[in-house]
């Protein structure tokens, strides 16, 4: 067997699934280098759950204890009309685990933060671009825009879902004509939203914040596509959304055209851009007294942004030495956190087999990443069906659409259970390079 000290990633993306990859690989013992475009690292999104399985891993990695003290338990979900009337409610807890671990909420920008702190110094570098990846026939080379250069074994392209590495990676597959018809799809989206993160609120007048427990409120307009999500959280703080299909989404031609500017996928992205999509809310009840636009309005400016609610399932995630985890490989719409627990579990998956490699010779690797896509493409696939049969459920409107929300609010699906706690996912693995979780699961 191959020694992990002999082996060094370039990791591209510094989002949460490249941290969470370089944790990974330093507990491994894998030298790793993380490449991240933006010059300043400034995470996207307000909340974010993370399913039961997840803390499995958490646990291993030692991270378990800071991520519970910065996130509340998801309690349940309950669906109002924008007039505050209660349509019906989903227990997360009816399908605990055995472990006792439920779905956990917290501030996106907090696990951010506390994943990079976990990072050596050196490890990182920001401002770096990615335009070309070429390889020999043991090693890698990463090429940025500024010129510099960055060589290793392999590549795991971490950098979500307008992935400079899988567009570059597809371009040589397509110039052999080796990418399936698939893959040169653009990514579809039809839903957009806007999401926000209050500055602490006082709990005298939200006695919510002082639950231990995260309850959602998800509000649906009536006659209207729009809803609004809003979620307790810890630090007296409240994350909103507010959104749903837009119409003037478009998709555009090719999936290179996408990663530019924002304009081309939707109404143009300006400060205004949110008052207009809140507005669409302002006449909701809000269920913890006074407007929903106090929340907003206690929101600022630099914690709201703009989300295309995408999804995609890829075909190809690997070529050579470069693979693909996360959202580069399976975009899944940002529902309870599928996104980022699937990234996750990608990244468990591929580095348990990258620390167990009989060597990193290409036909080593190539094996290793069809088992990786194997183990884990399914499980992917179930995922983001799931959270986009839920987007349907909250965002569809019509007589149909409220029967069906009806029956599902009243009796649960099992789909959904499995969906919101966590046992959707079939194969869970762990981190075989690190002593075992103090519980079992009972599968």
């Amino acid at each position: 067997m191959a020694s992990p000290q002999d082996l060094r990633i370039i990791i591209v993306g510094g989002g949460l699934a490249g941290l969470v990859m370089g944790i990974m690989l330093d507990r491994a013992g894998i030298d790793y280098h993380i490449l991240e475009q933006a010059s300043r690292l400034r995470p996207l999104g307000t909340s974010i759950s993370l399913h039961p399985v997840i803390m499995d891993i958490m646990e291993q990695l030692g991270l378990l204890e800071d991520m519970y003290k910065m996130s509340k338990p998801l309690r349940g979900i309950t669906v109002l009309s924008a007039n505050g009337r209660k349509k019906g409610r989903i227990d997360a807890r009816s399908n605990k685990r055995r472990r006792g671990h439920q779905a956990m909420v917290m501030s996106r920008p907090d696990l951010h933060e506390f994943l990079l702190a976990k990072i050596p110094a050196g490890r990182l570098t920001t401002g770096k671009r990615v335009i070309d990846i070429s390889e020999t026939q043991s090693e890698v080379t990463v090429t940025c825009m500024d010129e510099t250069t960055y060589v290793g074994h392999l590549v795991i392209g971490a950098d979500g879902a307008y992935s400079a590495t899988r567009q570059i990676m597809y371009q040589k597959l397509t110039d052999r004509g080796m990418l399936p018809e698939g893959d040169k799809m653009p990514l579809h989206f039809d839903k957009q939203c806007v999401v926000g993160m209050t500055c602490p609120l006082d709990p005298a007048k939200y006695p919510v914040l002082q639950d231990e427990s995260c309850e959602v409120k998800v509000l649906l307009g009536k006659d209207q596509h729009t809803s609004m999500w809003i979620l307790p959280l810890q630090g007296n703080r409240m994350a909103w959304c507010v959104g749903g299909p837009d119409p003037h989404l478009v998709q555009t031609d090719n999936d290179h055209a996408s990663s530019g500017s924002e304009s081309s996928r939707g109404r143009d992205w300006y400060p205004e851009t949110a008052v207009e999509i809140c507005e669409d809310v302002r006449n909701f009840k809000c269920p913890y007294g006074g407007s929903v636009m106090d929340l907003i309005e206690a929101t600022p400016k630099g914690l709201v942004s703009k989300v295309l609610l995408e999804e995609k399932m890829y075909r190809t995630w690997y070529n050579g030495r470069v693979v693909l985890v996360g959202d580069a490989c399976h975009k899944i719409v940002p529902f309870f956190g599928q996104g980022a627990s699937q990234a996750i579990l990608d990244c468990a998956c591929l580095v348990n087999m990258l620390s167990e490699a009989p060597s990193y010779s290409t036909p080593d690797l190539t094996t290793i990443f069809q088992t990786y896509v194997e183990m884990r493409a399914e499980t992917a696939s179930v995922a983001s069906d799931s959270s986009r049969e839920f987007a349907d459920l909250i965002y569809d409107q019509g007589f149909k659409a409220d029967i069906a929300r009806n029956i599902v609010l009243r009796f649960t699906p099992t789909w959904l259970l499995r969906m919101i706690t966590g046992n959707v996912n079939s194969n869970h693995p762990r981190l075989n390079f690190l002593p075992p979780p103090k519980g079992i699961y009972q599968n």
